[in-house]
């Protein structure tokens, strides 16, 4: 769900926030009843409400304070979304030094601390005195910010100190990839040991205690592996071009061809998701056996190919002497099937496509392959 843009960078809610509101509401609320007896039902609601809110807030600004800064070393930065797990800056490529990774890490926690350090500075030195259940938003509010900047200090990667771990490693080894390598252990290590101490709340405090930490640790995990991975392919394919990654020859459709007969002569014999569509000598489109499934079964044999094909200007366009690391990042933002890159040559011929089989076989022709990436 969209909320707004801010700086040209689309915020973004993802349903599963509304876990986090109730989590941090929840124990908000938890907190409120140790400090008060009997508590009326309109302070429990604004209390829980509030503190809920509050966080959330907070946490887009953490993010916002990770884009801006971003984008003033020259990154892209598509979205901001908030989900389950907080919320996380989709900046499109990574840092192009040590320095500026360090300082768009720790923005982030920075300004979690300073929110943190506000809310808790107004309780301890404005000479006012608040009524109970907004002292307690406040606190709540500003420890559990104090505790978020905190947490996104440790170096694990990919959370904020990890991010600043591998900065400096880097900085030391003038290697991405190795202290990338390291950080990413790190961050594993950590991740193994939340769920460890996940495991052991559940044996000393009931299953409720820890399932939340294990779920966390469990997520951390998988992202640093993921985040790994993520950035050795990008250092991979930005060492060959995109016209190298063309799957060759290609088979293409015609565009005046029956569907029935292109499901039965192409999509049956060849074992393909998707083919190209060709009228007279030029790619036109792209039909993909989803697009078939759309076209109820006895109607088959009535439509072209032309009618159910998606137009290859609906495709993103990379020139054939581009990295294939820009053809990754193009792909990564697609979000329908198929997911392709277009390569064109200078007079706009096209050449050929880049999906996910020319990118997984490009990067195993890279491992088996090393001095030629």
């Amino acid at each position: 769900m969209k909320l707004a843009k801010i700086y040209g960078i689309e915020i973004k809610l993802h349903l599963s926030t509304l876990l986090i509101i109730g989590l941090i509401g929840f124990y908000a609320v938890n907190f409120y009843f140790s400090a008060v007896v009997n508590p009326s039902l309109l302070e429990i609601i604004i209390v829980g409400l509030a503190s809920g809110i509050i966080i959330l807030f907070s946490i887009l600004i953490h993010e916002l304070a990770h884009s801006i800064l971003a984008q003033k070393y020259g990154l892209k930065v598509s979205e901001i979304e908030l989900y389950l797990f907080g919320g996380v800056s989709k900046i499109e490529e990574e840092p192009k030094t040590p320095k500026s990774e360090i300082l768009i890490s720790a923005v982030g926690p920075l300004s979690s601390l300073i929110i943190g350090g506000i809310f808790v500075s107004i309780l301890t030195f404005i000479p006012i005195t608040f009524p109970t259940f907004i002292f307690i938003i406040l606190f709540y509010t500003g420890i559990t910010n104090i505790g978020l900047a905190i947490f996104n200090l440790i170096p694990a990667f990919p959370i904020d100190g990890g991010r600043i771990l591998r900065a400096i490693l880097w900085h030391r080894r003038d290697n991405i990839i190795s202290a990338t390598k390291t950080a990413s252990k790190v961050g594993s290590f950590f991740a193994y040991g939340l769920i460890a101490y996940g495991v052991l709340q559940i044996f000393l405090f009931g299953f409720l205690s820890g399932l939340w930490v294990i779920i966390i640790g469990f997520f951390l995990n998988n992202q640093t592996k993921q985040s790994y991975y993520n950035i050795l392919n990008d250092m991979t394919l930005s060492k060959i071009n995109a016209r190298d990654m063309i799957s060759m020859p290609r088979l293409e459709v015609p565009f005046d061809m029956l569907i029935s007969d292109a499901l039965r002569e192409y999509f049956m014999l060849y074992k393909k998701s998707y083919f190209p569509v060709i009228q007279g000598d030029k790619i036109v489109g792209i039909i993909h056996i989803d697009d078939i499934k759309k076209i109820p079964l006895e109607l088959r044999s009535n439509y072209i190919v032309g009618y159910v094909m998606k137009n290859i200007s609906n495709f993103p366009m990379i020139d054939e002497l581009d990295n294939g690391k820009e053809a990754l990042k193009q792909i990564r933002n697609l979000t329908e099937k198929p997911q392709l890159v277009v390569v064109k040559d200078n007079s706009d011929y096209i050449l050929g496509l880049i999906g996910q089989d020319e990118l997984s076989l490009s990067l195993r022709f890279c491992q088996l392959n090393p001095e030629k990436c």
